[in-house]
């Protein structure tokens, strides 16, 4: 049981899940605390980050699942394809999150002197840090997707052992 919980695949996509999260919560926080980037939402956002976060608890899911024969097999083909799908994904939310919030870092960070003291209010600032550590969250957690793709499915490893 623990050297099921122990292997490369499910630390990755427990890694991948609790990153995913963590950056799925920042983001609520961003759009809904006071400044610049109130109500200012990505489409697609929620939904495909918490279809990443679903592919991760199922990846680790279905590795304590006592499958035999066939069934096993296309289990381990739908969790190769999970393991790439949900990088796409994380990447997907990442870039538009970065798409729709360079222009505001320019803004809030690039004003001139004349305005900077109405740009740079404590708000705002506090909203841009914000979405630079929600793109570090998404960044760190697509990245553990994809070293999570590289391990293979639990039988494959104990038939090679």
């Amino acid at each position: 049981m623990v050297k099921k919980l122990l292997s490369g695949s499910n630390i990755a996509a427990c890694l991948t899940a609790i990153l995913s999260l963590v950056m799925l919560i920042l983001y609520g926080v961003n759009v809904s605390a006071e400044g610049f980037y109130f109500g200012m939402s990505v489409d697609g956002f929620v939904v495909l980050s918490i279809f990443a976060l679903i592919f991760s608890l199922a990846i680790i899911g279905v590795s304590f699942a006592p499958l035999k024969g066939v069934v096993a097999k296309v289990v381990n083909v739908v969790v190769m394809v999970l393991k790439v799908l949900i990088p796409v994904f994380l990447f997907i939310v990442v870039i538009g999150f970065v798409h729709s919030r360079v222009a505001g870092f320019g803004y809030i960070y690039g004003s001139n002197v004349d305005v900077i003291k109405e740009v740079q209010t404590p708000a705002n600032l506090a909203s841009a840090t914000v979405a630079i550590t929600t793109i570090v969250f998404g960044v760190l957690a697509s990245i553990t997707g994809i070293v999570g793709a590289f391990f293979l499915p639990k039988e494959e490893v104990e038939a090679a052992a």
